[in-house]
C-alpha cells in the first residue's frame, strides 16, 4: 500500500490541473492564426584518437573511460592487463532536430530528437541510436517535459567540462531516461520533482543489467530538486529515492516480493565570470551503477529453506570539480574523487554492480582547445588512479594497491 501511496502522490505532482490557461472555450467564433511548425537540424562531426597506458574499463571500443582494469599477472607474474593500446573513432558524430509549433494547452511548445552511431552496447558499433527524445510544454512558471532527456542528478547546469565522451564518469552521474518532469519557477528558485524509468542505462542484478528490477517494484524513480539561479551563478541540491524488485522468485521456486530502497543526496554550483567557468558537485548516494558511477547493492540474507534473499545498498561519496578558462584558446582542469563507504548490513552473498573490490578512484585531467568558427581541436590527459582491494563482510575495501592508467585523447569537432 506505500508504494501505491507514493506512486500517486508523484502523479498528483506531475500531472497538475493547474498551473496553465486553456483559452478553447473563449472567442470559440474566431478562428486561431495557423502557426508553423520550425524543424532546425544541428549536430557535429566529431573524431577521437587515443592511447591508453593500459586495459581500462570501459564502452563502446574503451571510447568511454571509466577507470583503469586491476592487475593481472600471467604465470610469470606479468601484469597481463598492463599492455599499451590506441584506438581512432567517430562513432559520436550526432545529429539532433529541434521542433518548436504553436500553442497547446496555454503554452508554448518545443521538442528534441537527437541521435548518434555509437549504438546500445559494443555489439552495435555504428549503429544509430536515440539519444534524446522528448517535448515541452512552456507556461509563465511552469514547464511540463515528458519523453527520454537526461537523468535529473546529471544536472545540466552544472557539467564538467573536459573532452572525453565520458563527460567526468564515474564522478559525474552520466544517464539518460524515459521520464516525466515538472519544474516550476518563481522568482530565482526553480523546483523540480520527476518519476523516472530505466531504458539503455539500467540497473544490475542477478539477470545482468536490464530496466526489468525498476519495472517490477512498480515504482518509479522519483527525483527532487532546487535550483537558485542569481546572476552568473546557479546552485542545486537534491533527492533521490529508488526501489528495485530484483527477484520474481528464488532459485527454490518460492514467490518472492523483496525490494531494496535505497537514496541519493546531490549538491553543486556554477560560477561564471568573464572568461572563468568554474563547476563543482558532490554526491552522497546508494547504488548508483546505472549512472555509470561506482557502487550497486549485495546480498546480505539468504533464507535457507525458501531462499528468499534481502539486499542492502553500497555507499559512495562522490566530488568533482571543474575548471575553464579561454574563448578561442581554451585551457581547463577537471578533477574527482569517488570514496566507497561499505554498506550498513553485513554482505552474505553476491554483489550486484560495479567497482565493490576498488576503495577509491580518483581522476586529474588537464586540456586544451583551439575554436576557430564551427572547428574545435582538443586535447587532453585523463590520469586516473583506482586502489584496489578485497571487501570486508560489509564491503568496506582493505589491503590496497593503486593502478594508474594515462589516456592520451585528441579530438575534432565540426559543428553544424
Amino acid at each position: 500500500m506505500r508504494r501505491e501511496t507514493l506512486l500517486l502522490t508523484a502523479l498528483l505532482l506531475l500531472f497538475p490541473l493547474w498551473g496553465y490557461s486553456d483559452n478553447s472555450s473563449e472567442n470559440k467564433d474566431e478562428e486561431p492564426a495557423e502557426v508553423p511548425v520550425s524543424f532546425r537540424i544541428s549536430g557535429f562531426v566529431k573524431t577521437d584518437y587515443w592511447y591508453d597506458s593500459r586495459a581500462v574499463v570501459a564502452a563502446r571500443e574503451d571510447l568511454f573511460l571509466l577507470f583503469p582494469r586491476n592487475v593481472r599477472p600471467d604465470e610469470n607474474g606479468t601484469d597481463i592487463w598492463g599492455e599499451p593500446s590506441f584506438n581512432f573513432s567517430a562513432i559520436t558524430s550526432r545529429i539532433a532536430g529541434h521542433i518548436e509549433g504553436p500553442d497547446a494547452f496555454g503554452a508554448r511548445t518545443s521538442g528534441l530528437i537527437e541521435a548518434d552511431f555509437s549504438g546500445v552496447t559494443n555489439a552495435d558499433i555504428n549503429g544509430f541510436r536515440l539519444r534524446h527524445a522528448f517535448f515541452r510544454l512552456h507556461w509563465t512558471h511552469l514547464e511540463l517535459l515528458m519523453g527520454q532527456w537526461w537523468h535529473p542528478m546529471f544536472a545540466t547546469a552544472a557539467v564538467p567540462t573536459v573532452i572525453s565522451l565520458n563527460t567526468g564518469a564515474p564522478f559525474q552521474p552520466f544517464i539518460r531516461n524515459p521520464q516525466v518532469s515538472l519544474t516550476w519557477t518563481r522568482g530565482n528558485l526553480q523546483t523540480l520533482v520527476a518519476a523516472i524509468a530505466q531504458r539503455d542505462n539500467a540497473s544490475d542484478g542477478p539477470m545482468g543489467a536490464t530496466p526489468d528490477y525498476l519495472r517490477q517494484s512498480v515504482m518509479p524513480n522519483l527525483h527532487l530538486q532546487l535550483i537558485y539561479k542569481a546572476g552568473n551563478t546557479t546552485t542545486g541540491l537534491a533527492a533521490d529515492y529508488k526501489e528495485l524488485r530484483p527477484r520474481l522468485v528464488t532459485d527454490a521456486n518460492y514467490l518472492t516480493a523483496e525490494t531494496l530502497a535505497s537514496w541519493s543526496f546531490m549538491a553543486y554550483a556554477r560560477h561564471r565570470r568573464g572568461l572563468w567557468d568554474l563547476k563543482g558537485k558532490t554526491i552522497l548516494g546508494q547504488n548508483l551503477s546505472e549512472h555509470l558511477l561506482l557502487g550497486g547493492y549485495a546480498e546480505s540474507l539468504i533464507e535457507p529453506v525458501t531462499q528468499k534473499v534481502s539486499y542492502t545498498p553500497l555507499n559512495h561519496s562522490l566530488s568533482w570539480a571543474s575548471v575553464v578558462y579561454g574563448k578561442n584558446i581554451q585551457t581547463g582542469l577537471f578533477a574527482g574523487y569517488a570514496h566507497n563507504l561499505g554498506a550498513r548490513e553485513e554482505i552474505t552473498g553476491r554483489y550486484y554492480g560495479r567497482g565493490h573490490d576498488i576503495a577509491y578512484l580518483y581522476r586529474v585531467a588537464p586540456h586544451i582547445s583551439f575554436i576557430s568558427g564551427k572547428v574545435q581541436l582538443s586535447a587532453e590527459w585523463e590520469y586516473t588512479v583506482a586502489a584496489y582491494g578485497t571487501p570486508d563482510l560489509k564491503g568496506r575495501v582493505r589491503n590496497t594497491s593503486e593502478v594508474a592508467n594515462s589516456r592520451i585523447l585528441f579530438t575534432g569537432f565540426y559543428f553544424f
